[in-house]
Formats: structure tokens, sequence, C-alpha cells
């Protein structure tokens, strides 16, 4: 008879469920962001900055056991959470949440969707996944890449990854969201917001979970961008075109607008 084993994880004698949730978006500044609410005395978040435990097809985290032992509970800590920015460009992600945590809290930094499709692609040439030569070639194969039901399993990465333009559509991802979840357990932010005035923000997100908003942390910048091309300008024209309208949406959801949205 052959015995099937857990992988060997800690053993916690109390687990506490995460209770919010750096929900994105990707290259948007989600990394600055953890490490910072990291370093906050009455937040937990996971050593393990993105499990993704939560979605299909892109798991860091694959056992139940091993990703809620990520949260032990700890005295002191209020807010237990973690950083998976799939869980926002994942269809399948946002029902599943509100049905095992509903009363949880998600923050979110957005930027430009142009120049958010571009540093993806930048990112994933430099991880060195995206075989595409040029930006301008693989916005071109989203396309085909997007409708052939066998990429997923073959494209050695996270999917929507791969669809720069796709994934860049925040209020499609939002709304996925508000339609399992009220409004006011969301905190939605831009990345030139958060880089013209990180203290002041970080308080008003420590406020909103219900932390101390006194508490000073480290601000250095993590996981910069290094030096890149430009945009092309008829590249830049195109996108702009294409998502003329997202930026509204998600203000007219979050009934506030966007301040510094070019960075």
């Amino acid at each position: 008879m052959s015995l099937t084993y857990l992988p060997q994880v800690p053993c916690h004698s109390r687990l506490v469920p995460p209770n919010f949730f750096l929900l994105g978006a990707g290259k948007c500044g989600t990394t600055s962001l953890y490490h910072a609410l990291k370093q906050h005395p009455q937040i937990h978040m996971s050593e393990v900055k993105e499990p993704s435990f939560f979605s299909s097809g892109f798991q860091v985290i694959k056992n139940p056991i091993e990703y809620f032992n990520l949260f032990p509970e700890q005295e002191g800590k209020l807010r237990y959470g973690e950083a998976s920015h799939v869980y926002f460009t994942a269809p399948e992600t946002a029902p599943v949440l509100r049905q095992l945590f509903p009363d949880a809290k998600f923050v979110l930094i957005l930027r430009n969707p142009v120049n958010r499709a571009y540093s993806l692609y930048r990112h994933m040439r430099r991880m060195g996944v995206e075989p595409i030569a040029t930006f301008e070639q693989a916005l071109e194969t989203e396309d085909r890449r997007f409708s052939d039901p066998g990429y997923p399993a073959t494209c050695g990465q996270y999917f929507w990854n791969f669809m720069y333009d796709r994934s860049s559509r925040y209020d499609e991802q939002l709304q996925r969201y508000v339609d399992h979840f009220p409004l006011e357990q969301f905190f939605v932010l831009s990345l030139g917001e958060w880089i013209s005035n990180p203290v002041g923000w970080l308080q008003k997100i420590f406020r909103f979970l219900g932390t101390d908003p006194g508490v000073s942390v480290d601000l250095g910048p993590q996981n910069q961008d290094g030096a890149h091309a430009a945009i092309g300008d008829d590249t830049k024209r195109i996108l702009t075109t294409k998502f003329q309208g997202v930026r509204e949406r998600v203000e007219e959801m979050i009934s506030r607008q966007f301040r510094f949205w070019e960075i």
C-alpha cells in the first residue's frame, strides 16, 4: 500500500485566517507597500510575499496546510495579510475570497494602464519568460495567446502576466470584486499619489486597517524598474485610446478622483 505524505510545514498552535489582502495591481508599487506594511507591529504579512494560493494555474503555495501556516497567531497583531497580485486579475478568485473571508479588507495601488502594461512587459523580459523581443509584437500576439486553450499550460509563468492589455483593465477587475464585497472594504490609491506622499498615504492605510496610524517605518524603494527605452509614441497613442475610460470608471466606483495618474 502506498501512502501520500503532505510536505513538512511548520505547525503552529493557533492560526489566524488572513483578514486583508494587498490585492495589486502588479507593477504598480505593491512590493514597496508590502515592505512598509510588514514593519507595522500590529500587522503580520506572510513571509511568502505572494503565495497566490487562491488562483488556478499559478500557485506559489499549493498545499492548504502550508498556506494557512503562513498566519500564526501573534500577540499584538490585528491584521494578517498577504500580497498576491494575481488575485486581482484571476477571474475565479473574488468569489472564493468572498466565501472564505467575507469581512476581509483590500488595499489596491494602481497606475496609468499604459505605463503599467509596458512595465509588466519589461518585467517579464527581465525574468526571461517573455520570448517576444518588442512590446509592440507582444501586444499584437496577445489576442492569439488569449484564444489559445493550450497557452496557459505552456506559457511558463502566470497566464495573465502575458496579457499586457487585458491585465491592465482595472475597471473590469475591480468590478468583479465589488460584485462580491461592499466598497467600504476597499482602499484604492494611485502609484503617483503613493510616491508623492508615502508617509501620509501610509497613515491613511493604517487607519483603514484599524491599526495605529502613528507608526513610522522605513519607506526605502523596493523592486525598482531600471533604466529602459521609453514606450514608442505610436504605441502610447494606441494604448491610450484602448484604455480610454478605465480611470474614470474606477474613479466612479471609488467615488474620488486620482491624482498623479500619469506615473
